[in-house]
């Protein structure tokens, strides 16, 4: 009982993918097994009922040859006796019988033989009928036989001879005798005719019967008459030469045998099977198992192949449904942490904007107020990064993650990032150095706007983990260049609080820190490293880290990008980048312009007309879609640009967009029609693009884009 509650409490620990395997792989042995029993009982039920179908027929076929000699003998017999009551001398019965004989002997060639008999009372003096033409020896006397006692006795029946070795010819044959009498029921003799065993046999070993192995006959004496191995005929049934000795009692005291075990002769597994035939003999079949179980064995290795291949795949599926129910499980629970996480992170900056909103005001004096817009707008531009990384990683999940090459001055795109995070930098008092390998093409074909964001995470991640007066370094070299794609390695050195070799194992995976205390103490989604890792990937390169905790971490990674085939002096920056490098001078830039603006929320469009205030820019609301459509139908030479929002009431920016294509006016063709929307995954732009936008932009609006869009088709 002890051992039983123990197993039982064992079993507790176990887990249920083993239970699982174990039971799958024990279920498809026990079904092969099940399968082969039950196989096997229906061939053994086929088997004694196809062996009885056999015995039937043989038994028909040897009754039927042993019918003929009966039939011959005693249709011999009737006219024997017909012609001593008509008075036939002797000389016409010896012609009688030797016509007989001579027929029998054209027609039944090594089959019968015969006939003959002894005539007692026969007019003048008995008579020997000698089928054989035979000389006989002077001592034989026929009434002393047993054929003719036999005869005699019976009545006119026909009596069947025990075989016995026929003198001449040294084989088994059986004596038919019959006996002749008068009106009286006085004897006047008796008539034989002998039959040869050995073509019932030839009979029998070829017969279908063998199909399942081979078969025997044994007389009532139990004599072997026929067998397959000549060295066994003649043999008693009991004979300890023959393996099926040890049946002989069985045998005779039942008269039968059914699929008794038996190793043969051969050697062979064997069922034996036996029947008593009407006249005494016994017939037996020998079935060879592998003979008649060989479709069972096929059966048993095809049943056992798919058991093991079923088995294998059920296993496989089963591991892999373990392994993504355990990732599930385990991302389930990083994503838990990291909802959390991101409920930190979006909680912060938003009670720093709402906070700060508040003091902003109910403050009086214009520093203090300007204190506050600063706080809000690094706490939006945090919690914009936060959303951005969120969508990012969205898309990387969903497969919708792709890259945009175009041609990039590479050192600027590494000065750029330089002052992204170049304040961060003096917050915290650290040294940044930056070594650019010369044989690097300055320009280059890539995503830019990917890169930079690598770098920025990276250096993000460097400055955030290093301690103030931390030194911090940039690295990047030509590893190599094969029809003009360039294989660039980059590095982030920092002397932070390194990272353990358990921790680095999780760095690149989605919603996960290298430890759960990471995010309280210093911050951030724990999906930056994650993006990097897709991005650097999507541009053919492999991303790595080496560090050791307390003595800092090196992030390393390659990429492939071409070299570009315009001239370095012609590359042109995007116009965010020209607005972030040097400060444009607004005043005036769009006077005399006109553009419509389709947004639905107010407060959107107090910002757009707020941010463009110094440019002189006028600007037409509409704040639906119908309303948009019938004012550039009104005055469509008036706007040379429309602004549209995707989503708004009554009419949406997709059918707003198509009806004013749909217009028959010049203008309508020709007008610069840019989406402005949250809606910012790339179906989404091409969606824009599909309904007759020229181009799109994303909320929350990025100055310096808009500003380059409004350059471009107002300037032009």
């Amino acid at each position: 009982m002890l051992t039983i509650k123990a197993l039982i409490q064992k079993t507790k620990f176990i887990r249920p993918l083993y239970i699982q395997l174990l039971f799958t792989v024990f279920a498809f042995l026990l079904i092969v097994v099940l399968s082969y029993n039950f196989m096997n009982k229906i061939m053994q039920v086929n088997l004694v009922n196809d062996v009885d179908t056999e015995f039937d027929y043989v038994s028909a076929m040897i009754d039927f040859d042993l019918l003929e000699p009966k039939i011959i003998l005693f249709d011999f017999a009737q006219g024997v006796r017909n012609m001593i009551l008509s008075g036939d001398n002797s000389n016409t019965l010896r012609s009688y019988t030797s016509d007989i004989s001579n027929r029998l002997r054209l027609r039944e060639e090594d089959i019968l033989s015969g006939p003959y008999g002894f005539i007692e009372k026969m007019p003048g003096m008995a008579l020997l009928l000698n089928g054989f033409n035979m000389k006989l020896p002077d001592y034989f006397s026929p009434i002393d036989s047993p054929w003719y006692r036999e005869a005699a006795a019976a009545g006119g029946a026909i009596i069947e001879s025990l075989p016995y070795i026929d003198p001449s010819t040294g084989k088994y044959v059986i004596t038919y005798s019959c006996g002749i009498f008068d009106n009286k029921n006085d004897l006047l003799g008796v008539v034989c005719i002998d039959v040869k065993i050995n073509f019932i046999g030839e009979k029998l070993l070829n017969s279908s019967f063998t199909k399942y192995g081979y078969g025997l006959l044994v007389s009532q004496d139990l004599t072997v008459l026929v067998h397959s191995n000549p060295d066994f005929v003649g043999l008693n049934f009991s004979d300890p030469k023959m393996p099926i000795s040890v049946l002989t009692k069985k045998l005779t005291e039942n008269g039968a045998l059914t699929a008794e075990p038996l190793v043969d002769w051969k050697g062979e597994k064997s069922f034996v099977f036996a029947r008593k035939l009407p006249n005494g003999w016994y017939l037996c079949l020998l079935s060879v198992k592998d003979l008649y179980y060989k479709s069972l064995s096929n059966m048993a290795i095809v049943l056992s192949i798919l058991g093991i291949t079923l088995s294998a795949v059920l296993v496989f599926v089963l591991i892999n449904l373990d392994a993504a129910k355990n990732k599930s499980e385990e991302e389930s629970k990083h994503k838990s942490v990291f909802l959390a996480n991101m409920s930190h992170e979006m909680r912060t900056p938003m009670n720093a904007i709402i906070g700060m909103t508040t003091i902003g005001m109910t403050a009086s004096a214009a520093d203090r107020k300007d204190y506050c817009l600063r706080k809000i707008k690094d706490a939006s531009t945090h919690l914009l990064g936060v959303i951005n990384d969120i969508l990012d990683i969205s898309k990387i999940e969903a497969n919708k993650f792709e890259l945009s090459p175009a041609d990039f001055d590479f050192e600027k795109l590494i000065n750029r990032t330089i002052n992204v995070v170049n304040f961060r930098l003096e917050e915290k008092k650290q040294k940044l150095s930056i070594y650019v390998d010369s044989a690097i093409p300055r320009t280059l074909v890539g995503d830019d706007q990917r890169l930079t964001q690598v770098l920025t995470n990276l250096l993000g991640n460097a400055i955030k983990f290093t301690g103030e007066q931390g030194v911090i370094s940039l690295a990047a070299h030509l590893r190599g260049e094969e029809n003009g794609v360039c294989t660039l390695e980059i590095s982030v050195n920092d002397t932070g609080i390194g990272i353990s070799e358990e921790q680095q194992i999780k760095l690149f995976h989605s919603f996960e820190q290298a430890e759960s205390g990471t995010s309280r103490k210093f911050g951030g989604t724990g999906l930056g490293l994650a993006i990097s890792k897709s991005i650097v990937e999507m541009m053919g390169g492999n991303i790595w880290v080496q560090s050791e905790v307390g003595k800092g971490s090196t992030f390393t990674f390659t990429i492939h990008v071409k070299r570009s085939a315009r001239l370095e002096e012609g590359i042109k920056d995007s116009p965010g980048a020209v607005a972030e490098e040097k400060r444009i001078d607004l005043a005036g830039m769009f006077a005399g312009k006109c553009v419509l603006l389709a947004e639905d929320v107010e407060i959107n469009r107090e910002i757009v007309m707020a941010l463009f205030e110094p440019t002189k820019l006028e600007i037409d609301c509409a704040v639906n879609g119908v309303q948009a459509v019938r004012k550039f139908s009104e005055t469509p030479d008036k706007y040379g640009l429309i602004f549209m929002d995707v989503q708004m009431p009554e009419m949406d920016g997709y059918e707003a967009t198509r009806r004013i294509r749909a217009m028959d006016t010049p203008r309508a063709k020709t007008v610069p029609i840019v989406a402005m929307t949250a809606n910012v995954f790339r179906e989404d732009v091409e969606k824009c693009l599909q309904a007759g936008m020229n181009s799109h932009v994303g909320k929350p609006l990025d100055f310096g884009e808009v500003l380059g869009k409004l350059r471009h088709y107002l300037l032009v």
